[in-house]
């Protein structure tokens, strides 16, 4: 899940705005601004350092920045913001953040927010947070998308979402908890991480979308529900009776209330348990589905074309219509398999096993997130036992290669890129065991910072600030979209003006 927030950072910063604060309301002479609590015109508003606007404040217009700036009530973003973006920069809003518009993007840069309110109105909200924002709470009551997008590392962005909507939400980034609370609730994670999901007893029928790739640790079930898509579950609490469709890679799920029906329609689970309970628990295993491990100490039917490894029962009363690959049931108890009584035979002693064959340790190698051309790094590889037999290889060697003297690998710089490092240690009477990690090389044409913001002069154009890695950037010319860009010598980048539609890195071109 997400990575600990770095505390002092944040601290810091919290502190440091309720420290102006403080002075502010004792007449110390910190700015109070009043002047812009209420905004009608696009526009930057703000100073370059901190002031308080004490209240709420209101923005009744498109296209507006606010920053610098520390609301002590709430900031208000009325019916009048339908489009277009609202970039907030260094905002605290001690209240919350209320959306009544609608069709826009809110931006959140190094802003910590206690919590944003979406309005039933206001459908077609973007919300995304940057750098250092932590937003504790969210509720939203419309469609809505939230998007974690450059956070600084550690910092903890959308903490927790409330869905109060049966429209589509959609999701990106690491969530401490997401609850849905409306009938028919539609949540599509598109990727990244959630530590825990609750499905509330208020949420009937809601579905529930995780893409590839994304991981949900544990999913909590209050009332009938479908989870799709190929997300990975660790865990998943059945506390409602009726129909719940899962799939998915899913780990442990428990069934904990009376007349659960669970139905697998695609992917695997790792282990399903049956606590002890008085009605019988339902089981469908669609084809090409699979269960490893199955724990049922209370009646229950299984039925379907799905596979299981193993199921251990421990309840009369059991029916499972697929033969188990293996069963393990009392010498005393009979359940019915494949449509056949089935009771346990007298298992013959076990072969002594015989003593596992010991495995190379190596411990876990970081990868290298900034290597330039030309330039090498080392990593000094700590392995078990002794005499072990080290090896190295690159995946691309166009991008980096490796060379081992003992036990230090040296990492060459080739071309701009990633590459994966593997180091392999073998020793006779062991199993051999393989490291990996990444290497990111970077060559001088590569762009290291790219800045943009809506032109102050031309309307329609957006400022834009390239810097490259080269050490001497003279000596090369920077365009984008045919636009060449002026170097600053004393700063050391690239700036000029372009179309909006134009101003994004991936149209950035170095010439030499």
């Amino acid at each position: 899940m997400k990575k600990a927030l770095i505390a002092v950072l944040v601290f810091s910063i919290s502190l440091n705005l309720l420290l102006i604060a403080a002075i502010a309301n004792q007449n110390f002479g910190l700015p109070v601004a009043e002047a812009i609590k209420n905004i009608s015109k696009p526009g930057t508003y703000g100073p370059p350092a901190m002031e308080i606007i004490d209240g709420d404040a209101t923005i009744n217009t498109i296209d507006v920045t606010m920053q610098n700036l520390l609301i002590t009530g709430n900031l208000i973003l009325t019916d009048q913001v339908n489009e277009g973006t609202i970039n907030l920069s260094s905002v605290q809003v001690q209240g919350e953040i209320i959306i009544a518009g609608s069709g826009f993007t809110l931006r959140l840069h190094d802003c910590p927010i206690n919590k944003i309110t979406v309005q039933e109105e206001s459908p077609a909200i973007k919300l995304i947070a940057s750098g250092t924002t932590k937003v504790d709470h969210v509720s939203v009551a419309a469609e809505t998308s939230l998007q974690e997008d450059g956070l600084a590392e550690g910092a903890l962005g959308f903490r927790n979402v409330q869905v109060l909507t049966p429209e589509k939400i959609l999701l990106v980034g690491g969530f401490d908890a997401v609850e849905t609370a409306a009938p028919k609730a539609n949540v599509r994670v598109l990727k990244g991480t959630i530590a825990t999901m609750y499905i509330r007893d208020t949420a009937a029928s809601s579905i529930i979308n995780l893409a590839e790739d994304v991981q949900l640790e544990t999913l909590s079930i209050e009332e009938i529900m479908t989870l799709e898509g190929a997300g990975k579950v660790q865990a998943i609490d059945i506390n409602a009776p009726g129909l719940s469709v899962v799939q998915g890679e899913l780990g442990e799920v428990t069934c904990r209330a009376e007349g659960i029906f669970l139905e697998l329609q695609s992917g695997s689970i790792a282990k399903i348990v049956v606590p002890e309970l008085e009605n019988v628990t339902s089981i469908a295993l669609a084809e090409n589905s699979s269960v490893e491990n199955m724990e049922l100490s209370s009646s229950a039917g299984v039925t379907g074309r799905g596979s299981i490894a193993t199921v251990t029962i421990s309840s009369p009363g059991v029916n499972i219509e697929q033969i188990p690959g293996k069963v393990i049931i009392p010498e005393n108890m009979v359940a019915i398999i494949g449509g056949k009584e089935y009771m346990v035979e007298p298992e013959p002693e076990p072969e002594p096993e015989p003593a596992p064959t010991p495995s190379v340790k190596i411990n876990k190698i970081t990868s290298i997130k900034e290597l330039f051309v030309g330039k090498t790094a080392s990593k000094t590889i700590t392995v078990q036992p002794s005499g072990t037999s080290l090896s190295v290889s690159t995946s691309n060697s166009k991008v980096a290669t490796v060379s081992l003297s003992g036990n230090k690998v040296t990492i060459t710089g080739k071309g701009s890129g990633k590459t994966t490092i593997t180091v392999k240690g073998s020793k006779s009477g062991y199993k051999s065991t393989t490291r990996i990690f990444t290497v990111t090389v970077k060559g001088p044409m590569d762009v290291k910072k790219f800045y943009s913001e809506d032109s102050k002069i031309s309307p329609g154009k957006k400022l834009v600030i390239v810097t490259l890695y080269a050490d001497n950037p003279s000596i090369y010319k920077v365009s984008i979209a045919g636009v060449g860009l002026t170097y600053d010598p004393d700063e050391g980048y690239f700036f000029g003006q372009v179309s909006r539609t134009d101003a994004v890195q991936s149209k950035v071109k170095v010439t030499k």
